[in-house]
């Protein structure tokens, strides 16, 4: 093998490196744009047996750290009561993101007794992205979602599906890429082809 080809694939093999580097990222930090929430958050109905607790912001839950495991359900997280009195309907939110996303797992930390779903927009209809089960221990613990089938959205929502009614999220995190390539990818993939197209030109003279 020449010189040139050798560079010409070690340009290549640098730029398949770099794409399945960025596999690995968390994309929410940077990656969302909007959160809402339908549902009263931060509020217990009468005589729950809970201390007040406290709430943490929106973007918490998209801001890649973790709470401390196994902390008390309704201290520092987003959490709310889905007891009739205080929301009469499933509390429900929404993460819309700043481009389209290619994922393919998840984490999230949340209340280690109750079971929760996340589902992504597919431009038609929510989808389920994952089925989150129950982790019995104390509080809040977190639950990962091992490889998935790839999805790519630009939303998702989290809500609760069962449990005992007091419900919690201090952190989700999905893994994946920008579905459109970065500028620094193309110029990789540029310079592969580049260097290609030389040792082709080369060899023909």
């Amino acid at each position: 093998m020449n010189k040139h080809l050798r560079i010409a694939l070690a340009a290549v093999g640098l730029t398949a490196i770099s794409a399945g580097a960025m596999a690995a990222s968390n994309v929410l930090p940077t990656g969302w744009s909007v959160i809402t929430t339908l549902g009263t958050t931060g509020t217990l109905r009468a005589g729950s047996g809970w201390d007040a607790g406290s709430l943490a912001s929106h973007s918490s839950i998209v801001d890649g750290v973790f709470l401390a495991e196994n902390t008390q359900w309704n201290h520092g997280s987003w959490w709310w009561d889905q007891d009739p009195s205080v929301n009469a309907s499933p509390v429900v939110t929404t993460i819309q993101l700043n481009q389209q996303f290619t994922l393919e797992s998840f984490s999230v930390q949340a209340d280690d007794n109750d079971t929760y779903l996340i589902e992504y927009w597919n431009g038609a209809s929510w989808q389920t992205a994952w089925n989150i089960g129950t982790q019995p221990s104390y509080g809040l613990v977190t639950r990962h979602s091992g490889m998935l089938a790839p999805i790519t959205t630009n939303q998702l929502r989290f809500t609760a599906t069962g449990g005992d009614n007091w419900y919690a999220v201090s952190e989700i995190q999905a893994f994946g890429v920008a579905a459109i390539p970065e500028p620094e990818t193309y110029a990789l993939m540029l310079a592969g082809l580049g260097a290609i197209g030389f040792v082709a030109r080369r060899r023909r003279g």
